[in-house]
C-alpha cells in the first residue's frame, strides 16, 4: 500500500500542519479484525472494526494531534450516516505518531484507552470525548491514567475497575507500536491523518467542505 502526504496532516517526520476548521458528529458500532502488517503482535489487537458495508475505509488516527481531530470532526457525520445505512465499514487504527515525533506518551496511552473502551462497547462515544478534551501537544496530559479515567467517567457505563486495569496495563500497545513500525516507520504512510477507501489513499483536501468531498469519494467507490 503505498500511501502520499495530504495537507493539514501531522508528519510522521515534519511535525504538524495547521488543521481545518471543525464540524461535529458521532457514530457508534463495534466489531474486531485480525492485526494489520507487523507479523505477530504482542498482547492483543488494538484493530477497531465498525460496519459491514461493502466499501471498506480505513483510518489512522492519533489523539494527540490536532488536524486529526479536526479531520474526524467534519467527517464523522458522513461515516456515522454511511454506517448506519450499511454502505461502509471503517477500520480504524490509533497510532502514536506525536509521542514519536514530539516526545511523551499520551498518544499511546490515549490509543490503548480507545480499545479497552471498544471492550466495554463504548468506543464511539470515549473516542468523541477523547477528541473533544484533546490537549496541546507540549502538555501530553493523555499520558496520565488519571486523565484517561477521568474522561471516561463522563460516559455512562463506561468507567469500571475493568476499563481502569486496562487503561493502566496498556495491554494493546504492541500492537499500536507494531502499526506504527509497518506503516509510518517504514515510511509506508506519511502522517495522520491517513484515510483509505478501499485501499487507494484519499487525498485529505487542505480548504473547502471536507464533508461534501469525503461524501463523494465514497460514492465514486460504490457507497
Amino acid at each position: 500500500m503505498t500511501a502520499t502526504g495530504s495537507a493539514g496532516a501531522h508528519s510522521a517526520a515534519t511535525g504538524s500542519a495547521p488543521a481545518t476548521s471543525p464540524s461535529s458528529g458521532s457514530g457508534s458500532g463495534s466489531g474486531s479484525a485480525p492485526p494489520s502488517g507487523g507479523g505477530q503482535l504482542p498482547g492483543e489487537d488494538a484493530t477497531v472494526v465498525v460496519g459491514v458495508g461493502k466499501v471498506k475505509v480505513t483510518i489512522y488516527e492519533d489523539y494527540r494531534c490536532p488536524p486529526c481531530k479536526a479531520v474526524h470532526d467534519q467527517l464523522q457525520p458522513v461515516i456515522s450516516a454511511k454506517l448506519g445505512s450499511g454502505g461502509i465499514q471503517v477500520e480504524y487504527h490509533a497510532v502514536d505518531v506525536v509521542d514519536h515525533t514530539a516526545g511523551g506518551t499520551g498518544s499511546l496511552a490515549a490509543a490503548n484507552a480507545v480499545s479497552c473502551a471498544f471492550q466495554a462497547a463504548k468506543f464511539q462515544p470515549y473516542r468523541e470525548a477523547l477528541f473533544a478534551a484533546q490537549p496541546d501537544e507540549v502538555t501530553d496530559a493523555f499520558a496520565q491514567p488519571d486523565k484517561l479515567i477521568s474522561i471516561a467517567k463522563t460516559i455512562p457505563g463506561l468507567d469500571s475497575p475493568a476499563f481502569e486495569s486496562c487503561v493502566i496495563s496498556k495491554p494493546f500497545a504492541g500492537s499500536i507500536e507494531s502499526t506504527y513500525a509497518a506503516q509510518f516507520a517504514s515510511n509506508k504512510i506519511t502522517g495522520v491523518p491517513a484515510v483509505f477507501i478501499n485501499g487507494a489513499q484519499w487525498s485529505v483536501p487542505s480548504s473547502g467542505d471536507l464533508a461534501t468531498a469525503f461524501t463523494q469519494a465514497l460514492a465514486a467507490a460504490g457507497a
